[in-house]
């Protein structure tokens, strides 16, 4: 398969988390973070346990004796939050003046300070960058489509091996160290049924991932039409570990489980906006954890005996983009929601 430009995956849009600011300092430096930076990743605010980065108030930490941070609240409806850096896996940055010397950071910045925050994101670009690889070969498989399936792929740019994308058996494997431009003329080199070994040395993960967290960083809505007007039904657990889904998808999921729906009824239901549902939905959609399909639905009796199912429809999800990581969900688990505060804040306590 001869390379070409990435998929024009619109603009590829990172997520922050902000803690210890008051609303009024939220709101300027949130209007510094969204604006567009032309030939960059985009910014976004959001909820502070999804988010791809952090940034902390600087000025309301207290060390513990375990040398934990203890962040303090900046709006009325925050919590002091206990921050164990050594098991945070995400760029951080505390802005000044730091409450205490006895503290040492990687990153800091001031909040007044337009150029600091720019030079900040500008740093965060970069360690996010095995993030947007992973956003941009989603893209890219997305664009391929069923051309992909049942095969095994080696991506290569100028004989360096950037990734093993393997649809036989729903794994993969990325070069830690590649960068979205390395996706710039890749070369997508169909192999043998026999070269699905994983390079030991990659970052294992499944083309569901990835095409996960492309969905999770686009600009574009990837919600197949019939998902806004048609009846949704749970499917299956998502191909993706549970740590993953934010609080909001959840919710989705929770109460797809519990019903099936449209989507406005679901919006109502969930109270969540329009454009996060569209994004958690295609999310779960490509995870293959919805369907609009009723016979496809979990726990299912719609087919007849002996009765053909229909032809996938042309946008159907590859069910060999990966298998789930999560144990399957049964009748007695109706809030799956209540699974994941303790996995997402390993690395914080209230």
């Amino acid at each position: 398969m001869n390379g070409h430009n990435p998929h024009p995956a619109g603009v590829p849009t990172l997520c922050l988390g902000m803690v210890g600011f008051s609303p009024d300092q939220r709101a300027a430096m949130a209007a510094l973070v969204t604006r567009r930076r032309p030939g960059q990743p985009a910014w976004r605010v959001g909820r502070f346990w999804e988010a791809d980065a952090w940034w902390v108030n600087g000025s309301h930490i207290v060390v513990l004796p375990d040398g934990n941070l203890r962040v303090l609240p900046g709006r009325p409806q925050e919590h002091s939050l206990t921050l164990r850096l050594d098991e945070v896996h995400r760029p951080v940055a505390f802005s000044t003046p730091l409450a205490s010397t006895e503290v040492e950071v990687v990153c800091t910045f001031d909040p007044a300070s337009e150029s600091d925050i720019g030079r900040v994101l500008g740093r965060f670009d970069h360690w996010l960058q095995p993030v947007l690889f992973k956003a941009e070969l989603g893209a890219l498989i997305l664009e391929r489509g069923a051309a992909l399936r049942g095969n095994i792929y080696h991506v290569h740019h100028r004989e360096r091996l950037l990734a093993v994308l393997d649809f036989r058996h729903g794994k993969a494997a990325v070069l830690p160290s590649a960068v979205p431009a390395d996706l710039q003329d890749a070369e997508w080199e169909r192999r043998p049924p026999s070269a699905h070994d994983l390079p030991q040395s990659f970052q294992a993960c499944t083309p569901a991932q990835l095409v996960w967290t492309y969905a999770c960083h686009t600009s574009l809505d990837l919600l197949p039409p019939r998902y806004r007007t048609e009846t949704i039904y749970y499917r299956h657990e998502p191909r993706v570990p549970m740590a993953w889904l934010g609080d909001s998808t959840l919710r989705v999921l929770s109460a797809l489980f519990t019903e099936p729906g449209n989507f406005r009824a679901l919006a109502l239901r969930t109270g969540i906006d329009d454009t996060t549902l569209a994004r958690d939905l295609a999310c779960l959609y490509y995870a293959g954890a919805v369907t609009t399909t009723a016979f496809k639905a979990a726990g299912s009796i719609e087919m007849r005996p002996h009765e053909l199912p229909p032809p996938e429809p042309a946008d159907e999800h590859d069910s060999r983009l990966g298998r789930s990581t999560l144990p399957p969900l049964d009748g007695e688990r109706t809030a799956p929601a209540m699974l994941v505060p303790h996995l997402r804040r390993s690395s914080l306590s209230t």
